[in-house]
C-alpha cells in the first residue's frame, strides 16, 4: 500500500508538471525599476507583436511603453483602423527582473484528486543588449486522480527599439501621413490618412478608407482600392501580401501585382510550410496557388496534396490526379496497395476560366 501511494504521488506530480513551468527567467537582464522598460519599440518580430502579447487585436508599427506608477504601464500607439492615437493601461507587479501581468488566472484545486488551471500571464523585461523581452505563459492543464490532460507553453518575444528601424519613417501632421528620411526631410508627401513602415521596399498606405502600396519613390504601385492589405509570412526570401475587396481575397507581390486575383472567398495557409501552397476557395470549390500564381484553378469539391508535385481532386463525383503544372488526369486506385495513380491518356490542361465566377 505504501508503495502504491508513492507511485500515485509521483504520477500526480508528473502529470501536473505543465503548471510548474513558470520560472524561465534566465533570458531577462536585471533592471532597476519599471522605468527601465520605457521606450519606443517596433511592434513586430518574426513570431508575434507587442500588442498581441497584451491581447490587443489591432495593427500598429510602433508601440511606446510608459510607466504610469510602480504597478502600472501604459501602451501608446497609432492604430490604422481608427486613425487615432490609442492608449491602454495595464496593472501588474514589478519583480526583480521583469514586470508581470496576469490576464487570466483561475482554476480548481482539490489536492491529489482534481486540478484544473487556466492561466495567461506575461513578463516584460529587457535582454542583456537592451531590447524589449516579453515572455508569455499559457496554461490549460490539470489532472483527475493520476490522469493528466491539457498543456502549458511558454514563448519568448524580442522587440527592437524604434531607432533600429533605418528606412523611411512614417510622418504625420494635421491628420495627414507621408514619409521622411533619417534627417527629417519629407521624401513622400503627407497626403494619406495613414502610412505604415516599409517592408522589403514597399509600404501600405490608406486613403478614404482604402489601402494601396507605395514604393520608396512614392509611386503607388498598387492602387488605393483595397479594403485591407496584410502581410503573409511565407518564410521565404520575399513577402507576399493578402488583399481584400469586400468579402473577396487575393494576393499581391511586393511590386504591386495581383499574382492571385482578388476573386476568391478564402485563402488558407494550411499547406504553405509543407508544400509551398495556398489553398484557394471559390464558393465550395477548391484549388491551389503558390506565391506567384494560381497553379490549380478552384474547380474541385475535394483537393488534397498527394505529394510535393501532385494532388488528388474530386469533381462531378470522379477522382483526378492533378499536378502543379495545372494538368489533370483521371485517377485509378490499386485495390491491393491502396495507391492512387494517373491514367496518362486522359491528360488535359485545366483552364482558369473553368472556375465558377458567379
Amino acid at each position: 500500500m505504501k508503495y502504491i501511494f508513492k507511485v500515485l504521488i509521483f504520477l500526480l506530480t508528473f502529470t501536473s508538471c505543465g503548471t510548474m513551468k513558470v520560472n524561465k527567467t534566465s533570458n531577462f537582464s536585471t533592471i532597476n525599476d519599471i522605468k527601465d522598460l520605457e521606450g519606443h519599440y517596433l511592434n513586430h518580430t518574426n513570431n508575434g507583436t507587442i500588442l498581441s502579447c497584451f491581447t490587443i487585436r489591432q495593427y500598429a508599427d510602433f508601440v511606446s511603453i510608459i510607466s504610469e506608477s510602480p504597478n502600472e504601464i501604459k501602451l501608446t500607439y497609432y492604430n490604422s483602423d481608427s486613425l487615432a492615437k490609442q492608449e491602454r493601461t495595464f496593472t501588474g507587479e514589478m519583480k526583480e527582473k521583469y514586470f508581470e501581468i496576469y490576464f487570466l488566472k483561475e482554476g480548481i484545486d482539490i489536492p491529489f484528486i482534481f486540478k484544473n488551471s487556466n492561466t495567461y500571464r506575461i513578463r516584460i523585461g529587457k535582454t542583456k543588449d537592451g531590447k524589449l523581452l516579453i515572455g508569455d505563459y499559457i496554461d490549460d492543464s490539470g489532472y483527475l486522480l493520476f490522469l493528466g490532460a491539457g498543456s502549458s507553453t511558454e514563448t519568448s518575444y524580442i522587440f527592437s527599439c524604434a531607432e533600429d528601424y533605418n528606412d523611411y519613417m512614417p510622418t504625420h501632421e494635421n491628420g495627414l501621413w507621408g514619409y521622411s528620411d533619417s534627417l527629417g526631410n519629407i521624401v513622400i508627401p503627407k497626403k494619406y490618412d495613414f502610412a505604415s513602415i516599409f517592408d522589403e521596399s514597399v509600404a501600405r498606405v490608406k486613403l478614404n478608407n482604402k489601402w494601396g502600396l507605395v514604393n520608396r519613390q512614392g509611386e503607388e504601385i498598387a492602387p488605393v482600392k483595397y479594403d485591407q492589405i496584410s502581410r503573409i509570412n511565407t518564410l521565404s526570401a520575399h513577402s507576399v501580401l493578402k488583399a481584400n475587396i469586400g468579402e473577396k481575397v487575393g494576393v499581391l507581390d511586393t511590386n504591386g501585382n495581383e499574382t492571385i486575383p482578388v476573386i476568391y472567398d478564402r485563402i488558407d495557409l494550411s499547406y504553405l510550410s509543407r508544400y509551398g501552397l495556398l489553398l484557394i476557395q471559390l464558393g465550395d470549390k477548391k484549388g491551389f496557388a503558390d506565391r506567384t500564381q494560381v497553379v490549380i484553378p478552384a474547380i474541385y469539391s475535394v483537393l488534397i496534396p498527394h505529394n510535393e508535385k501532385k494532388a488528388v481532386g474530386k469533381r462531378d463525383g470522379k477522382y483526378f490526379i492533378v499536378d502543379l503544372e495545372g494538368y489533370e488526369y483521371e485517377a485509378k486506385i490499386s485495390i491491393i496497395l491502396g495507391l492512387w495513380s494517373a491514367k496518362p491518356e486522359t491528360k488535359r490542361k485545366i483552364q482558369f476560366e473553368e472556375q465558377n465566377m458567379e
